[in-house]
């Protein structure tokens, strides 16, 4: 047989890892990535330990951003939670799709939402991919039947079971499995990520893209595992501490700080950390099936909550008129995926939400084309994941919640309150001086004239570029009620 010389086999396993090299970098612009989307329920940035690093406990978050994006002013465009996931599925502002509030899970409100839209799982599957959703859906009334676009569906018969059933973080939870009803009695969050892997496991050729949504943190604050709850009864009190106060109305008893507060914010970080351990077990299987160096990763929460912060417990209904308050709009927004689409390390600035994660994801997934935005607000994330300078970025960020909408620039923000009668009233402006050393506990005077309209002129050109006549949330009085609350709050005389 004959044999090369040690020189000569040096030189050709060279030239064959060369080339080697080569062809992979070829072939990996063209190779679509796995796609896992982790949604939190209710988990305001300022509940991790990006914001509270020597008491909450996120060291698997913390990995995934070592090895990722992380996004400082990741924010959501609607600051409840059907409006948001609504945003999010179909890359829409809320005045475009038209789900304004939460929605009741209640045949008589079921008002057809979001009917006629295209999902973000249908595009999905329109460029190859098998696509999954696991846990909280709540962008239309009903999550029993499996929604288009998904093939593999496992959520909650909140009709039979009641609302509250689908949030137990411990016990007996009824769950949809592909429109079946099936009992999980345990830790919730921990089927959901067995589930996950499940799917994962599926023989396939074709990609996965995967919603995964916990209903962690949110209510109720209870049932968490003792083993994370002891580890913050005693410094919970540091992270948010009972008192605090602001010049907005409690929307209700309910909304004020319990007096069980320690308890309460103890049992809320726990939920976090559970989290925390579910993302650990899920990137341990990815590695362990070797999927990891092909799959992103995101990160993200629906939009944050007050646990105590001025007073109130909550989120944009939790004070009237509806606040925007910046533990409310702020979520936590990591990404981490493949070397070719994620430079690792990075902790970006630039405002970014989940409808532009929605563009990212379809940016992602094209082999021959990129994501247009040609029908919502969306801005691809890929030009910062993988650490470009980006010049031309959006200077604000916009949200909304029916009659209200909200901008800012970061030091500036503004909150405008619409009357139904637009042509009789001018709205009610309420402006925040974010440098203020007492925040948002007041209003404050507006800034100079000149910033001041281009602010206001600014968010009058966004929303009428991403707001629909039948969808308007400034139309709310002409829609149909989302919940059972709606009605009080729309006849209002604030409004009227």
């Amino acid at each position: 047989m004959f044999k090369l010389s040690a020189v000569a086999k040096g030189c050709a396993l060279a030239a064959l890892a060369c080339s080697q090299t080569v062809y992979a970098d070829e072939k990996v612009e063209h190779v679509q990535p796995n796609i896992i989307v982790i949604m939190a329920d209710d988990l305001g940035q300022w509940a991790t330990s990006f914001r509270n690093k020597d008491i909450i406990e996120t060291p698997n978050l913390d990995y995934l951003a070592e090895n990722g994006v992380r996004f400082e002013n990741g924010m959501t465009p609607a600051p409840v939670s059907s409006a948001a996931r609504a945003s999010f599925h179909t890359g829409k502002m809320p005045s475009q799709h038209g789900v304004y509030d939460f929605l009741a899970e209640d045949p008589k409100f079921d008002a057809g939402w979001l009917y006629g839209e295209k999902l973000l799982s249908e595009r999905m599957k329109d460029e190859g991919y098998r696509t999954a959703l696991l846990g909280k859906w709540h962008a239309t009334t009903d999550s029993k039947d499996p929604i288009r676009g998904f093939d593999r569906w496992l959520s909650y018969d909140a009709l039979a079971a009641g609302w509250k059933n689908q949030y137990l973080h411990s016990g007996t939870v009824l769950f949809s499995d592909d429109g079946e009803n099936v009992e999980y009695t345990g830790i919730q969050a921990q089927f959901l990520t067995d589930e996950t892997l499940k799917f994962v496991d599926q023989d396939s050729e074709q990609p996965f893209f995967i919603s995964l949504n916990y209903v962690e943190p949110h209510f109720p604050f209870e049932g968490l595992p003792e083993r994370l709850v002891t580890k913050y009864r005693d410094v919970a009190h540091k992270v948010v501490a009972f008192g605090g106060n602001s010049v907005l109305e409690h929307m209700s008893d309910y909304t004020l700080t319990p007096d069980n507060h320690e308890e309460t914010l103890a049992q809320y970080l726990a939920a976090v950390t559970l989290l925390d351990d579910q993302l650990g077990k899920l990137i341990d299987g990815l590695e362990g099936r070797d999927l990891l160096d092909n799959t992103v990763i995101a990160f993200v929460s629906d939009h944050g909550l007050l646990m105590g912060q001025y007073g109130l417990y909550g989120k944009v209904n939790a004070s009237f008129p509806y606040n925007y308050y910046e533990e409310t709009i702020r979520i936590p927004f990591v990404v981490s995926g493949p070397d070719h689409l994620v430079r690792p390390k990075q902790v970006r600035g630039e405002f970014v939400d989940l409808i532009d994660l929605h563009a990212t994801i379809l940016d992602m997934a094209t082999t021959d084309k990129q994501y247009d935005g040609s029908y919502g607000p969306g801005q691809t994330l890929i030009p910062m994941l993988k650490g470009e300078r980006v010049r031309d970025w959006r200077e604000y960020q916009f949200a909304e919640r029916g009659n209200s909408r909200m901008i800012t620039n970061g030091h500036w923000k503004l909150i405008r309150y619409y009357p139904q009668d637009a042509s009789g009233k001018q709205p009610e402006d309420h402006w925040y001086d974010l440098s203020n050393p007492m925040g948002e506990r007041f209003i404050s005077e507006p800034p100079r004239e000149e910033l001041r309209v281009r602010m206001i002129s600014d968010m009058d050109a966004f929303f009428e570029q991403y707001s629909s006549d039948e969808h308007n949330g400034l139309k709310m009085w002409e829609q149909a009620y989302p919940n059972f609350t709606t009605e009080d709050i729309i006849k209002h005389e604030r409004w009227n």
